[in-house]
């Protein structure tokens, strides 16, 4: 059997798990989705840098997707090291990477489907136009989405158990949802906070977003400010390339503190 094989296998069990788990299906799938109509809702006819707001605030919810989907990864790895799967997986003949990858692939796919809700959404309902520059946009969702799926590994490795990765996962997505400009703009934030806000992981994968998405110079919008300027392809790419390197910084922090500290078998004695 080769690596495709494995990694299909694992990739077909994480999935039946994810759909027959309420919690995870909630969180994992519908929280953005939901949040995204009770709040982008109100906001439509309203402007901000220049484009819908109520478009603007969905493009960030696909950001906070993100950090579901690491909540929804971090609680599925720590459960199926508790379960001892991973241990017995460990000692068969399936390769690491392929259970790695199965896992990936799962909220990947989830991802992808609540992009296509909320974009439908933004851009049916919204009025928001189609992306400007979809390349740029599938990077910001892939980096985005390996960095976060990178954290739900590492912080894997410091969660005693499956009872208290709510207590690691919330946190995180409570920092991201009110720090990272989901639906606010990070110059409404006191401005002690704001040098810290575009340092976490979410904030310049979401201005990535925005940027690709409406091709405008996103960062420093303000609630009633003027329109940002347009960008052609070139200069939304040099725009965004500072946050690009704060994401790559972080996928590479995330990467080593999962070689360092990722345990295959249950923490407790």
């Amino acid at each position: 059997m080769n690596w495709t094989h494995y990694t299909r296998g694992q990739f077909l069990l994480s999935w039946r798990v994810f759909w027959r788990n309420r919690r995870s299906t909630f969180v994992g799938f519908l929280l953005p989705v939901l949040l995204n109509l009770v709040v982008a809702a109100p906001l439509r006819d309203k402007q901000i840098g220049g484009v819908d707001a109520a478009g603007y605030t969905t493009v960030g919810f696909i950001g906070l997707a993100m950090v579901t989907s690491f909540v929804n990864l971090l609680n599925a790895v720590v459960a199926r090291r508790d379960e001892l799967v991973l241990k017995r997986l460990r000692g068969t003949e399936v390769p690491p990477s392929a259970i790695f990858a199965g896992q990936l692939a799962v909220g990947g796919v989830v991802l992808l489907l609540q992009v296509l809700v909320l974009g439908a959404v933004s851009v049916g309902w919204f009025g928001a136009p189609l992306p400007a520059d979809p390349l740029l946009l599938l990077l910001a969702l892939t980096g985005g989405y390996l960095v976060f799926a990178g954290l739900a590994f590492a912080l894997a490795g410091f969660t005693p158990s499956a009872e208290t990765s709510p207590l690691v996962a919330t946190p995180v997505l409570l920092l991201c949802m009110f720090g990272a400009g989901v639906f606010t703009p990070l110059q409404s934030l006191p401005s002690w906070l704001r040098a810290p806000a575009h340092s976490l992981p979410l904030a310049p994968v979401i201005q990535t977003l925005r940027t690709a998405w409406f091709g405008r110079d996103f960062g420093h919008e303000t609630w009633g400010g003027a329109p940002l300027a347009r960008l052609d392809l070139l200069h939304g790419w040099q725009s965004v390339a500072p946050g690009l390197l704060i994401v790559a910084a972080w996928a590479a922090a995330a990467v080593m503190l999962t070689r360092r500290f990722f345990r295959w078998e249950p923490r407790r004695g």
